[in-house]
């Protein structure tokens, strides 16, 4: 859902915002760039990225789940003292 996104990173020598894609985070528990402004390697752990990602993606699919139920509701019918003029 989130893979083609990007999130960015302050380099830790300069502190320059590199963007990085999500899908480099999901596929592996490291992830190593080279900063575009000062060209420092830096590698991130990208554990606790994959943890509050999925956290994420459990309350989209909640939001997901409860949109559907309430569409399936019939509306509310408006009543006369329902309206302000």
């Amino acid at each position: 859902m989130f893979e083609d996104e990007t999130v960015d990173v302050a380099c830790p020598k300069c502190n320059h915002k590199n963007s990085i894609l999500v899908r480099d985070f999901e596929e592996s528990a490291q992830t190593h760039f080279v900063c575009q402004h000062c060209h420092t390697g830096v590698k991130i752990e990208a554990e606790e990225f994959k943890q509050r990602l999925d956290q994420v993606l459990k309350e989209v699919r909640n939001l997901e789940r409860e949109a559907a139920r309430d569409a399936k509701r019939p509306a509310k019918r408006p009543r006369k003292g329902d309206f302000q003029i």
